[in-house]
């Protein structure tokens, strides 16, 4: 793609764009992982006889550019300065309106709200409510010229230079036992060399919210470099001599870790690892599936029939689907690799094998939830603010960061099993929280930590889904109106058109376009462009698939 020039004079900090408080944000994605591509500012360097605040505003309007690593904003510093700053330990999405106070002759005291927070790993905070920040910046006299002398360690940006100019990417983590890779979505400039950036984040570790991942790198390992041939699509990445003393088995899994990741750019066919240039020789494991799938039909229950959907017709019915049938269900959750199903009736909650048991004689106000470990998920009607999870015959509750006020209206665990979504109605207000799923020796869930609140503003939810391992689909309601709305879980969202009357909504293969509607009359709908058009098929039931 051609890059925009925008050839920006320097601008004053009043006057742009402002941050979302009802809207969605959107991060250049999502996970948009093309080569260079996108909006490339270039704000202008310091003017000759610039005043001290001039010289501010330049360099606050250069954390636009990070070409060259801020090229242009290193040009309003000292040299000293310069050197010493890190421009990328904390980018922060100011707002629309800051003040700028002398505090003295060379000192002066800059202040916004910042609704959005961005560290040096690219692991990206929605800050709600938002708050006001304060800095302090120095000036001293270069040849007769301002420049800055003391500045914080941290890029100033609008919402809107954010939005263009920064992307969504994926770094993979081993799950408790390395059976699978769980995604883990960094955020950082497109221009600012992505690919090193992510296999710097997969061999420095998972962020905070994956406290039950890891990554195959030794500690003490860091990045040197990451060459790619645009030509031959040939990605090799320099590490640290710790890697070296690992073992073969180590090496491999690190291997694909990195595989997996910068694998996902455009412009990357192929990856291989080498330490102090050295090139290392290790062969490929067997190929682990980033995103598990199931099967791109969807699973209905209709007219006393279980089984996946093709165009009128119900087929390929599983082993149990009698039984599932004969419990007359109001919603279903169905693992194929094991014939499981978690199902919810008006007598309670069923888990349906090889046999059929009731787990709870309490009527779930979720659809209740299969996981891979055959562990069912649900929420009793008189407990409406604690999880439920039946776990290898016996039951377990699990609390969050919400109010007891708080109604939890939805949950969704993810093909991966690390994560569990959260859908919560709380005082007028709807939101969504993604919690990692932590396990035994096992792999049966014991707990759920690390909440994450994914960046959508609804008045309430209706229901959500997992459209793929990083993307999260809601159903939200705002103003009277339900629209489909999809978050990146640790980036920005975009909303997806408006459903007619839509009660439920299931994931499959295909990212946005796999997403199934179920309206209040039974009729499904699938998702063309931002438009909703009928497949012609009606359900009693749209079936959940893990």
């Amino acid at each position: 793609m051609r890059k925009i020039l925008i050839i920006l004079a320097v601008l004053t900090l009043t006057g742009c764009a402002s941050i979302p408080r009802t809207g969605p944000v959107q991060v250049a994605g999502p996970n948009a992982v093309g080569p260079q591509a996108g909006v490339e500012f270039l704000p202008a360097g310091p003017a000759e006889g610039a005043t001290q605040r001039e010289i501010l505003d330049g360099f606050i309007s250069a954390g636009s550019a990070p070409q060259n690593n801020f090229r242009i904003a290193r040009s309003f510093l000292t040299d000293e300065a310069a050197l010493r700053w890190n421009p990328t330990k904390e980018t922060l999405v100011r707002g629309t309106y800051d003040s700028v106070t002398v505090t003295a002759a060379t000192e002066m005291t800059y202040s916004t709200e910042i609704a959005l927070a961005l560290n040096e790993g690219g692991v990206l905070t929605t800050i709600e409510p938002a708050e006001t920040r304060e800095w302090n910046f120095s000036f001293s006299r270069v040849n007769g010229e301002w420049r800055l002398s003391d500045i914080p360690d941290a890029t100033l940006i609008t919402e809107s230079i954010f939005s263009s100019t920064y992307g969504e990417y994926t770094a993979y983590f081993y799950n408790h036992n390395r059976t699978a890779l769980v995604p883990d979505v960094r955020v950082f400039a497109r221009l600012g060399d992505p690919v090193a950036s992510v296999a710097r984040a997969v061999i420095a570790g998972p962020s905070e919210y994956l406290p039950n991942t890891s990554t195959a790198f030794p500690k003490g390992s860091e990045l040197v470099s990451v060459l790619v041939d645009d030509e031959k699509g040939n990605a090799t990445v320099d590490v640290s001599g710790a890697v070296s003393q690992a073992s073969i088995t180590d090496q491999q899994h690190m291997l694909s870790q990195l595989r997996a990741s910068i694998g996902e750019f455009a412009n990357v066919t192929a990856t291989a690892m080498s330490v102090n240039q050295s090139l290392l020789t290790i062969a490929a494991l067997p190929g682990l599936e980033l995103n598990p799938r199931v099967d791109d039909r969807p699973l209905i229950l209709h007219n006393n029939s279980f089984g996946y959907s093709t165009g009128t017709e119900i087929e390929s019915a599983p082993p149990n689907a009698a039984s599932i049938v004969n419990l007359e269900p109001t919603s279903v959750s169905f693992d194929a690799s094991t014939n499981t199903a978690a199902i919810g009736t008006s007598t309670g909650v069923y888990l349906v094998t090889d046999r059929t048991e009731r787990i709870s004689a309490e009527v779930s106000s979720v659809d209740p939830q299969i996981d891979g470990s055959r562990s069912v998920w649900w929420v009793e009607t008189q407990l409406p603010d604690l999880i439920s999870v039946f776990v290898d015959g016996r039951e377990s509750r699990f609390d969050g960061p919400w109010l007891g006020s708080a109604r939890i209206v939805g949950l969704e665990i993810s093909r991966d099993d690390a994560r569990v979504a959260i859908a919560i109605n709380e005082g007028g207000k709807g939101y969504v929280l993604v919690a990692a799923i932590s396990v035994d020796d096992f792999g049966r869930p014991n707990g759920v930590t690390a909440f994450r609140r994914l960046t959508v503003s609804v008045d309430s939810i209706v229901d959500l889904a997992w459209v793929d391992s990083t993307h999260v689909v809601v159903l939200g309601n705002r103003n009277g109106v339900v629209y489909a709305e999809v978050a990146t879980v640790g980036g920005g969202s975009r909303l997806i058109g408006q459903p007619q009357n839509p009660t439920g909504i299931s994931g499959g293969n295909k990212g946005v376009s796999g997403l199934v509607v179920i309206s209040g009359n039974g009729q499904l709908w699938k998702p063309l462009g931002e438009v909703w058009e009928t497949t012609g098929v009606f359900a009693d039931v749209l079936a959940t698939q893990h």
